[in-house]
């Protein structure tokens, strides 16, 4: 009994010095994120993409990004496997234009239109109403003109002159209004700027950070206005 309860002692002491000894070469524990799937190049990193995970400190590298904001808009800066840790310089903002893109800005209302909530890089549903006039009555419609349209920048604040919402008789009213700049494809530069012409409102949809959004512009506005007309009744913002 004495013999087997040294052996016990022993065996417990040679189990700690090995806990130990592992222990001292592991390191203090650390946490990095690693990519749970492949992601390609100029594609925005989401929170679907990455994982925290723990690993001993001495074995990160040294470029490693502890903290990340998914929100921030950031895109691969190359094509990154799956399993790789997220380090800098593989991501970084989007470009400016992509290939076929144009630069476009147009005035929106600042209360009903952006609100202050819609920032560089963001993405955004673009909607607008339109009227049209009748034999017997005028009639409204809205739709989503571009999904997903990416805000490039948003200007100073102006004030504008614009048709009173009622009383008529020519009578105007200042109206705050703010130039947003997009970058969209050459047709979808088009309908914005009919839009701007020719509807009576123009909105921004914020899309949630890390998403895209599932709308359907529903038509093309462009082939319809040819059809109906513009709609009577212009508007800046």
């Amino acid at each position: 009994m004495t013999v087997a309860a040294l052996g016990a002692v022993a065996v417990f002491f040679l189990v700690l010095n090995y806990v130990a000894g592992v222990s001292r070469q592991v390191g203090q524990m650390t946490t990095a994120y690693m990519f749970t799937k492949a992601v390609p190049e100029l594609m925005p990193i989401t929170g679907d993409d990455i994982e925290l995970v723990k690993m001993p400190e001495h074995w990160l590298p040294s470029a490693a990004i502890q903290s990340f904001d998914t929100s921030r808009g950031l895109v691969a800066t190359e094509n990154i496997p799956k399993g790789a840790m997220l380090q800098q310089g593989m991501v970084g903002p989007p470009p400016e234009l992509q290939p076929g893109q144009r630069e476009i800005a147009i005035m929106i209302n600042a209360e009903t239109g952006v609100a202050g909530k819609i920032h560089p890089g963001d993405l955004v549903d673009i909607y607008a109403t339109f009227s049209t006039q009748t034999s017997t009555q005028t009639e409204t419609q809205a739709r989503v003109i571009v999904a997903n349209a990416r805000v490039l920048a948003i200007g100073a604040l102006q004030q504008v002159d614009s048709p009173a919402n009622s009383g008529g008789g020519g009578q105007f009213q200042q109206d705050e209004v703010v130039p947003v700049t997009f970058a969209l494809s050459t047709q979808d530069s088009l309908k914005v700027t009919y839009a701007e012409s020719f509807a009576t409102k123009v909105r921004l949809a914020l899309i949630a950070p890390g998403t895209r959004s599932s709308a359907d512009p529903g038509g093309d506005v462009l082939r319809q206005a040819q059809i109906f007309g513009p709609a009577p009744r212009p508007k800046a913002g």
